[in-house]
């Protein structure tokens, strides 16, 4: 089976997925192209090493990769994200045309416009796509603000009912999320429920060394450290975490350390300085994904937080799977799919979103909390991944749609 990969988004930008998915089916002995764009996200700024030009071959982990021009860009600028989506839409379709032959597509959303250039390959090619919904679009879009209702909400709506008309199969990672879909017209047979997974080897060999390195490194010596670790966006509402920190109490040694970056990040350095946090907060840049192991090792709690949203039940942050594998007790802010979890795992503290007063009680709560049941929630966290996570019982259902996409779609969507 040879199976195109289709992202806007690839190593090294921080989306493992699409690289995990190409590398199983190179495990599994079939043969992978990918097509992606030039890295530049989460900052809209272009990598070391990947000047632009039209096209690009490169070799990731043995699997070849084409990359197409991209519009540099990820900031708050309305336009200059469109421009990015929309001019990866249009080159990505080349790219697909360069790839070689193939049997079927997977494809890796968001944004919408991925799906778009997904059907207009396999309409080309009379190959069918395996789409992989991690947001719904264009409600996403309006929750982080990047969209309004009006004409062009209208238009991705149209577009997405076209996209998913257009799919062989569609993977979303939430009940909710499947019933949105099925909502709007998608027949329940073409929806298939995949959690996300997270690949944990880092996680497997860390030792008690790391932990005193990375705090000794942070000075994070004789401090109780909550840690946020991903993208700072608009949708994370990080605002009411800072705000719960400034409702500490002055004699708590809490840390709140936020690993990461994102467009959110210089109004959110800028608010620290505002509310006198420094030297409460402490902001850590991006690591590489083999270095979270360490500072998830390094914290004493982990924390999640969205804002409430329409669509914070349609998706399960990477994040809180990536705490759970961590084996740490997790303050969670939110309602969802996250809070859902971290409650049935029993792992952490749920409080609601948007609480200041009631976010700071629980970080309270936990930093005084006898470590003996902060290591015993961290455990059952570490189960409940062990039991609903791990990637070697989710990738399988990938492979195999993609395989019967191969064998028997011939291009068409399933209507």
């Amino acid at each position: 089976m040879k199976i195109l990969v289709l992202s806007q988004y690839f190593t090294p930008e921080p989306i493992t997925k699409p690289l995990e998915i190409a590398e199983a089916l190179r495990d599994a002995g079939h043969s992978v192209h990918v097509v992606t764009g030039f890295p530049n996200y989460p900052d809209g700024k272009l990598y070391p090493g990947f000047p632009l030009r039209l096209f690009r071959r490169d070799i990731v982990a043995g699997i070849p990769v084409i990359r197409t021009w991209v519009f540099p860009s990820h900031g708050t600028s309305r336009v200059g994200r469109l421009l990015n989506y929309a001019s990866f839409m249009v080159s990505s379709i080349a790219g697909g045309l360069l790839a070689g032959r193939f049997d079927a597509i997977y494809v890796w959303h968001p944004p919408l416009t991925i799906g778009v250039a997904a059907a207009a390959i396999a309409a080309i090619r009379r190959r069918g796509f395996v789409y992989d919904v991690l947001d719904i679009w264009p409600e996403s879009a309006i929750a982080t603000g990047f969209l309004r209702p009006g004409r062009l909400f209208n238009l991705l709506a149209r577009l997405e009912t076209f996209v998913y008309r257009r799919a062989a199969h569609i993977f979303v990672v939430t009940d909710s999320a499947r019933a949105n879909l099925i909502g709007k017209g998608v027949p329940h047979h073409k929806v298939t429920v995949q959690p996300p997974w997270y690949d944990d080897a880092n996680m497997r060999q860390i030792a008690p060394s790391d932990r005193e390195a990375v705090r000794s490194h942070e000075d994070w010596h004789g401090r109780f450290v909550v840690m946020f670790a991903g993208n700072m966006g608009v949708l994370q509402g990080l605002d009411n975490l800072l705000h719960s920190v400034q409702r500490l109490p002055r004699d708590t040694a809490i840390t709140v350390a936020m690993v990461g970056d994102g467009m959110d990040l210089p109004r959110l350095k800028q608010l620290v300085i505002d509310l006198q946090l420094t030297g409460r907060v402490a902001f850590v840049e991006r690591q590489p994904s083999s270095a979270m192991a360490r500072y998830f090792a390094a914290a004493d709690a982990l924390f999640v937080q969205l804002r409430t949203s329409p669509v914070a039940g349609f998706s399960i942050p990477a994040k809180t799977v990536a705490y759970l594998a961590a084996g740490k007790p997790i303050v969670v802010a939110s309602a969802g799919a996250a809070a859902e979890i971290v409650s049935k795992a029993e792992a952490g503290i749920v409080v609601p979103p948007d609480d200041a007063d009631g976010l700071a009680r629980a970080l309270v709560d936990m930093s005084r909390m006898n470590s003996d049941e902060r290591a015993r929630m961290g455990c059952r966290g570490r189960q409940y991944f062990e039991a609903h996570f791990r990637r070697e019982t989710i990738l399988p259902a990938y492979i195999a749609a993609l395989s019967r996409v191969a064998e028997g779609s011939g291009g068409r969507g399933v209507r």
